[in-house]
């Protein structure tokens, strides 16, 4: 009678993880079709934005160089004049003008978020530290993900870094040493796969979404889906930069002539 038992329970629980593995990989497919679609839309985007605003972004480039190397030369005339009237040094000029370029529309190739790195890195820290292994296996475990870790971050490999924090987790690697039944074992390894694949999806994804190309095409669509024109709105904000960065710059370079001048 145990035996029967025992052997209803078995069944139950594989019929339970075969029903919840089928949902996980149903799951994962959609996941994955969401991703490759917004993706798909983005890059599409980014592409023709490139054609409708490549020449305004590329002047815009352009001006902003022009503008970081009269800085430069500006405030080493000054320095060489003694002039202490400008506290800031060219860094710090530097710096202001770089935020310039980040606050206009133009679509980027990737993302980088230095300190959104450093917070996935110590999340990942926590999660895999060695130390707070319980067992040799888990140990070797621990060990092995955090030294993928910290050479992704020290290579400053993003996309290696979020795809570790699909790993599996320590506590789900013990869950599966504690698995008597091999079918049963081999059916929750699969299910883990399917859910580590599926973490790794929405990483990517939320990437992604943090892109600031994917932040202009949702405004992009949102705008159209009100029939307002956001390309000719983008145009003009781009014109106006321009014409300011071209303001900007004929005023550095009169400084300059007045500055040797007066040396």
């Amino acid at each position: 009678m145990r035996q029967l038992q025992a052997v209803d329970t078995r069944r139950q629980q594989s019929d339970q993880l075969r029903a919840e593995l089928e949902q996980a990989r149903q799951e994962l497919v959609a996941a994955e079709a969401d991703l490759a679609e917004e993706q798909a839309a983005v890059n599409a985007f980014r592409m023709h934005a490139r054609l409708m605003l490549d020449d305004l972004a590329d002047a815009i480039a352009a001006l902003m160089s022009e503008k970081q190397s009269l800085l430069t030369r500006l405030e080493l005339a000054r320095q060489a004049a003694d002039d202490e009237e400008n506290p800031l040094g060219p860094d710090a000029e530097e710096q202001a003008a770089i935020g310039d370029l980040d606050d206009l529309p133009i679509p980027t190739i990737t993302p980088h978020d230095k300190a959104a790195e450093k917070r996935l890195y110590r999340e990942l820290a926590r999660r895999f530290h060695p130390d707070l292994a319980e067992g040799a296996a888990e140990l070797a475990y621990r060990t092995s993900v955090m030294t993928a870790v910290n050479a992704a971050y020290t290579a400053g490999d993003v996309g290696a870094l979020y795809d570790l924090a699909g790993e599996l987790e320590p506590g789900e690697l013990r869950e599966l040493e504690a698995i008597e039944t091999h079918e049963v074992r081999r059916m929750r390894e699969r299910l883990l796969q399917c859910r580590r694949r599926r973490r790794k999806v929405t990483r990517r994804l939320q990437i992604l979404r943090e892109d600031k190309t994917a932040r202009l095409w949702r405004k992009a669509r949102e705008l159209d889906e009100r029939n307002e024109d956001w390309w000719s709105a983008v145009r003009r904000d781009l014109e106006a930069a321009r014409a300011r960065l071209e303001g900007e710059v004929m005023l550095l370079k009169e400084q300059i002539i007045l500055s040797e001048e007066a040396g």
